[in-house]
This record gives C-alpha cells, sequence and structure tokens, in this order.
C-alpha cells in the first residue's frame, strides 16, 4: 500500500493508531539504555501499552457544559526516566482525554526547584510514572498540593498486552483539545506552559516533514526512515522532532539519554551508524562538544554517509561549529550538505523557518558595528585585510518561514514592520502558533496577541523576542530582546541566578548580574557580583566557591566567570533595575574593575589530553606507580577540562567541592572510560569522590583485583 499523510481533521494519536493497523510490526522506537542494552516497541505494541494506560487512567471530565463550552480536560505530570515507558504515558494520556504535561524527573530524595514550579503552576491531577519509579518518589520533596493526587503506573505485564487496543476513529479527541503543555526551558519562579493543541502539533509536523523533505514511508516499506535523538523527552526539540516526527511519517526513531550523549558523545554518532540513521540533530553545542570530544582514532569504522539530515536549532547556530564538524567528520562520510540550521520556538510548537531540504549553510559576513546600529552591512570575507576581518560577524542563515508560517521583522518599540536588511524582533502567525500561556492571561496577552500600529485590521502575532533581519527571504538571528541566557539549549533567566546569588552571599552585599558572554566559541555564565564595602580579601575565593556550587545545585550549570567588584560598579537604571547589557558590553571589552576574578575559561582546554600508556596486563607489583599515573592523568582533567585552579587541587578533596557540573562529571567518567576501560557509574563516583580514591578503584578493576567499598566520609561525600 502506498503512503499516504492523514485526513485533514485527524489528531496524532488517531494516526498513530491507524498506523498501529496499517504497519503492526514495523519498529516504531528503540531505546538504548546507557549500558547499551537496547528494547524496541512496534507500532502495534506502542498503541497496546498506551491503551492500556488510558484504560486505568480516571474518567476524564471533559464534557461540554451547559452552554456548549467545554471543559478543561485534566492534566497528567509525566515523570518518567529516559525510556520507552514514557511514550505509553504520553500518548495513553491524550488517548483517556487527559492533557500530559512532559517535565524533567525528579533526582532521588532531592528537591528540583523546576520541576515544583510546574508542579505548581501546572496544578496536576494525577502524576504518571513508572512502578519503580513510584516506590522510590520520595513526594515530601514535591508541592504540597501534588501530594493527594492519583499516581498512575505505567508498567506493563509483559511483550503484549491482553485484549485489543483502543479504536482509533472512536476517541474523545478532537484538532481543539489540548496536546500537551509544553514548559519553556526558562525561569523555575515563573514558569510558562505553552498550550499546545492538537491542530498546532498536526501543522507543525507537516511543516517539518516538508521542510526537511521527507517522504511517507510506505506501509509495505522493509527499509523506512530512521532518525536517532538523545534529547530529554521534555524537551520541545527532543518530544516533537525527536519522537513525533518519526512516528508521524511512519518511520523509526532510536533514542539515548542525555546522559549517554554528554559521557560520551561517540554514542550518538556510533547509533547513527550502526542503525544507518538519515536524520538527526541537536543544539549547536552537540556538535562542538563531539568536535572537541571525540579524538580521530575513535571514529575509526563510524559510517555518516545516510546521515542526510543534520538540522540545528534551539540555540544560536555558529558557523564555525558547522565548519569544524563536517571537516572533522568527512573522513566518516558526513557532508556539510546534510546541514538544515533552523529556528524554532515552543510557542510556535517547535519549527518556525528553516531551509527547503539539507543544504551546506549559507553564512553571511557582517560589519559588526553596523549590526549593533540596526542596519547590517554585507562584506565580502576575502577581500577585507587581517584588521578589518576582527570587526565581522558571521551569521548563518536560519531559512525562510516554513508551510503556512508568515514571519515578520518589527521595531519593538513602535510595532511596525522594519525593511529587508534591518534588525527588528521576529513576529509570526500560522496554524504552528499556539494559543498561549497556561493561566497567564496577561503574558498570554502581551506575547501572543501583538498587533502592528499601522494595521487597520488588527491582526495578531506572537512576539518572539528573538532579534534578527531578513537578506534575500532568508531570516538572519542576531541575538535576544530580552536578557535570556541561553547555554547547551537551555533558557536560563539571569533574575532568577541573581536571586541564588544573593541567597548565597547574604544581604549585605551589592547587586550581582548574570550575563551570557562568548568566551569558549558557545555562550558562557558570567556573574558580576558585588562586595560588601568591608570584606577581608582572604574571603574572597570561599564567596566564588560558593556561588559557583550554588548556581550549579540550583541551575545545574557552571559559571565561566565569577567576578567581585567593588560597590556600585554594576550599572543600574534610574529605577534601580540591573542594565545586564551594558555591563555585557564592560565585561566583554574588559572594562569592569574587579577585586577578585575566577575565569575557567582562561584555563580550560577544549583539547584531547593524552592517555596514560599503560601495557597490559597489569601486575600487583605495578600499582603504585600506575595509580600515580592515573592520579595524575585526573589532576590534568581537573585542570584542563573542569578549570580548576592548580593551586586548589588536593588528592582527598572531594570532586564536589570542585564545584563539577553534572555535565562535566559524566564527562570525566566517560572519558577514564575510554581509556581504561573501567565502567564509571554514578555510584561509583559517589563511593569514590577523590582522585585518590576513585585512582585507587580504577587500577584495582584494571588488575581485577577489587578492594571492597568503602562509603565515603562526611568530609568527602558533600
Amino acid at each position: 500500500m502506498s503512503a499516504t499523510g492523514p485526513h485533514k481533521s485527524m489528531t496524532l494519536p488517531e494516526w498513530i493508531g491507524l498506523r498501529s493497523q496499517r504497519h503492526p510490526d514495523r519498529p516504531a522506537v528503540t531505546y538504548i539504555d546507557d549500558s547499551g542494552s537496547r528494547e524496541t516497541w512496534t507500532y502495534r505494541q506502542l498503541w497496546l501499552f498506551a491503551s492500556e494506560l488510558a484504560r486505568r487512567m480516571p474518567a476524564s471530565q471533559s464534557a461540554e457544559l451547559s452552554n456548549g463550552a467545554k471543559k478543561l480536560a485534566p492534566r497528567a505530570a509525566l515523570l518518567f526516566p529516559q525510556g520507552l515507558e514514557f511514550l505509553a504515558g504520553f500518548l495513553g494520556c491524550q488517548l483517556a482525554g487527559w492533557t500530559p504535561v512532559p517535565t524533567c524527573f525528579p533526582k532521588p530524595n532531592r528537591e528540583m526547584p523546576r520541576l515544583n514550579s510546574v508542579m505548581i503552576d501546572c496544578s496536576p491531577d494525577a502524576i504518571v510514572t513508572t512502578a519503580e519509579v513510584h516506590t522510590t518518589l520520595a513526594v515530601d520533596k514535591l508541592p504540597e498540593l501534588s501530594h493527594q493526587v492519583a499516581i498512575i503506573d505505567t508498567d506493563r505485564p509483559g511483550d503484549e498486552v491482553a485484549g485489543d487496543g483502543l479504536d482509533p476513529e472512536s476517541l474523545p479527541i478532537s484538532l481543539d483539545d489540548l496536546a500537551f503543555l509544553q514548559y519553556t526551558s526558562g525561569s523555575t519562579s515563573e514558569p510558562k506552559g505553552v498550550m499546545v493543541h492538537q491542530s498546532n502539533v498536526m501543522a507543525n509536523l507537516e511543516a517539518i516533514r516538508d521542510g526537511f523533505q521527507i517522504q511517507w514511508q510506505d506501509d509495505d516499506a522493509t527499509d523506512v526512515a530512521t532518525g536517532v535523538f538523545w534529547l530529554p523527552y521534555y524537551h520541545d526539540m527532543g518530544l516533537i522532532g525527536g519522537i513525533l516526527e518519526a512516528l508521524y511519517i511512519g518511520g523509526h526513531t532510536v533514542l539515548l539519554s542525555p546522559r549517554a550523549f554528554l559521557q560520551r558523545p561517540l554514542r550518538w554518532l556510533q547509533a547513527i551508524s550502526e542503525f544507518g540513521a538519515s536524520i538527526s540533530g541537536a543544539p549547536n553545542f552537540a556538535y562542538q562538544l563531539c568536535v572537541d570530544r571525540i579524538p580521530p582514532d575513535q571514529s575509526d569504522g563510524v559510517d555518516l554517509s545516510r546521515w542526510k539530515l543534520a538540522f540545528s536549532g534551539a540555540e544560536p547556530v555558529l558557523p564555525r561549529t558547522l565548519k569544524d564538524f563536517a571537516h572533522r567528520f568527512e573522513s566518516c562520510g558526513f557532508s556539510k550538505n546534510a546541514f538544515y540550521p533552523c529556528y524554532g520556538l515552543a510557542e510556535s510548537t517547535l519549527l518556525a523557518a528553516g531551509g527547503d531540504g539539507p543544504s551546506a549553510p549559507t553564512v553571511l559576513s557582517v560589519s559588526r558595528a553596523s549590526v549593533e546600529q540596526g542596519k547590517p552591512t554585507i562584506v565580502d570575507p576575502n577581500t577585507a585585510d587581517r584588521a578589518s576581518k576582527r570587526s565581522q560577524q558571521k551569521i548563518v542563515s536560519c531559512g525562510t518561514p516554513r508551510l503556512n508560517t508568515e514571519i515578520i521583522l518589527v521595531d519593538p518599540s513602535t510595532r511596525q514592520q522594519v525593511d529587508e536588511g534591518t534588525i527588528g524582533e521576529v513576529w509570526m502567525r500560522g496554524p504552528s502558533v499556539t494559543s498561549g500561556y497556561w493561566g497567564r492571561e496577561q503574558a498570554t496577552d502581551e506575547q501572543f496577541k501583538a498587533a502592528l500600529a499601522d494595521d487597520p485590521d488588527g491582526n495578531q502575532y506572537l512576539r518572539s523576542g528573538d532579534l534578527g533581519f531578513q537578506h534575500d527571504g532568508e531570516l538572519y538571528l542576531t541575538g535576544r530582546h530580552k536578557d535570556v541566557i541561553i547555554i547547551r539549549g537551555r533558557n536560563l533567566f539571569p533574575q532568577d541566578i541573581e536571586v541564588t546569588v544573593s541567597e548565597v552571599v547574604g544581604s549585605d552585599f551589592g547587586n550581582s548580574a548574570a550575563l551570557a558572554v562568548r568566551s569558549t566559541g558557545n555562550d558562557d555564565l558570567a556573574i558580576v557580583a558585588e562586595l560588601p564595602r568591608h570584606c577581608d580579601e582572604s574571603e574572597y575565593p570561599r564567596i566564588v566557591r560558593d556561588i559557583r556550587r550554588a548556581v550549579i545545585e540550583v541551575h545545574e550549570v557552571d559559571p565561566q566567570h565569577i567576578w567581585l567588584v567593588r560597590p556600585a560598579t554594576i550599572p543600574l537604571t534610574t529605577s534601580g533595575k540591573v542594565q545586564r547589557s551594558l555591563c555585557r558590553e564592560r565585561f566583554e571589552a574588559g572594562e569592569i574593575a574587579t577585586r577578585h576574578r575566577y575565569d575557567r575559561s582562561s584555563i580550560s582546554e577544549q583539547v584531547p589530553i593524552a592517555f596514560p600508556e599503560i601495557a597490559q596486563p597489569i601486575s600487583e607489583n605495578q600499582r603504585e606507580g600506575i595509580t600515580l599515573l592515573v592520579e595524575d592523568w585526573m589532576t590534568q582533567w581537573l585542570v584542563s577540562r573542569a578549570g580548576v585552579d592548580p593551586n586548589d587541587i588536593a588528592p582527598e578533596r572531594s570532586f564536589e567541592q570542585y564545584g563539577l557540573d553534572s555535565m562535566t562529571a559524566v564527562e570525566l567518567s566517560g572519558e577514564t572510560q575510554d581509556w581504561s576501560g573501567v565502567e564509571l557509574t554514578p555510584v561509583v563516583a559517589w563511593t569514590h569522590p577523590t582522585i585518590t580514591g576513585l585512582s585507587a578503584y580504577i587500577v584495582n578493576e584494571m588488575i581485577n583485583a577489587p578492594l571492597p567499598t568503602a562509603s565515603p566520609s562526611p568530609e568527602n561525600a558533600g
């Protein structure tokens, strides 16, 4: 049977249900866990597991009222680790008439400010999770309102579920229904749940298919399109671009955990090679991480020749990163013609602009001064002298508005549309644009109901908050209208970070500013904090450590710079608000006088560190010498990779005391495993949390004479 698209009135659950009947045995989704084990569900299994959960969900209360209005469907917070069960929960809730709310997974026995703020904002009527998570879920760490809601498990009794799946043609779902709430990766104090309707999902999935130029997968096809993704499921790119798009076209998606990628970026490329994937993508930092972390000899045997579309979005797309990635992996069969730089946002479901299929990136060189003035001047990079090249800025095209989406550039102060070649705020409208934020009418009115000052018809647009310009009809982004900090695909709000800093340093300190600065090729977090008028110099290093540890703990991002300054150094408006843009300009120009500076980027080098040369097998009498080699390598790693001051290195100091964030920790374990062959799990790192302890463990494992596990001391356990 030839493949065709869904009927214009069909919802995504109905369409997936129809596919489960048309090609029931086709692999729909495969998950590869961190150990390399994999599990696959067919389209039929996915439908059966989702149907089983739907039957166990309490009856939906979304019936029509007497006045014809429709009640809001109950909401279910999805609390899942990476794995296939999330899909049963997500689809099963929709089948039952509930609105799923993807959330980040709670850490064992720890409060998570972002998770709690989402729970408070959406007030879920149930929590859907697995039986295993249910038994270990620290409910006391969740907001009080969630203590009394039902907890429903998705676990299935086996590979098959008794009975048939629900009938796709008789589901209580319409295109007007909410498909899910997508919480943007932003403020923990004011989370915004984007209300994504079934109509938005179907429109955007078709826009992606059209932009990517993916063919519908025939019902009798034996070699279907495959994608590989590792982004978290609660991320709009991970959910829509990584999972739902594959199900929409009838393809096969292969999933890894974010931790698996961050620990060893090579796993992403190996999965693409193994499954012959034609589609994959991620934010810019992921491509850069592959360049920085994968030595040439490790990619031998990786075949990327079937990777035909490599999209990059969710954060600024850097031309140097694309160029370096294409050059680095050209020997593996990767082609620069596979790139697909694009632009999107949760408020527009996902994709808003992109190319007509993949192609070599279009890059403009513009004068930096002209960008600052709001009218970018195109310059020829080949004729510029060395001095003028330093004054140039290269910007990657994000393509054109996708299927039925209208994009205009508007002066945010006058609300008048600007001409091509002039920087303005990106406004858009179309079927992918969502209806607003859950429970936030004022924010919805401000963001989703913008109108041009000179439009007599009052057409409403979504204000993106992003700045850019159009050239030859293509969109080029130049920055953000507001001060959102984007790091590794996450939107961080500076005021949240500044609150954390103030809580750490206390009321005696002055103002602080959290800034996004360019110092390592990507956006890095910098913090400028005003000291009290009377503060002992000996306290400066401790203050920096306290700030760094708190920001990592609360926001899960490691500041690359922490500058302590005199009172009244940070520029303020007349109303007392921090002028972050001006502060950032002074920071990058080196015009801020500091009392004490921590600059991780000045000693952190993105180059491979030579591995210790250890001949195998190892004998017992070599233990001491090899242990010293491992300790020395680990010390080099902490200095070069983690930015630890060499003077702060102490073999018995815990890794947590160095302020390692979660990403840096998994990178350490991944690189160590690469050369030693010793598997390092989070449990191992917790029980051996020092250079001395972890080195001894590694050598013992290499000698195959493991020592008894000892609990860490209170000092080292953090």
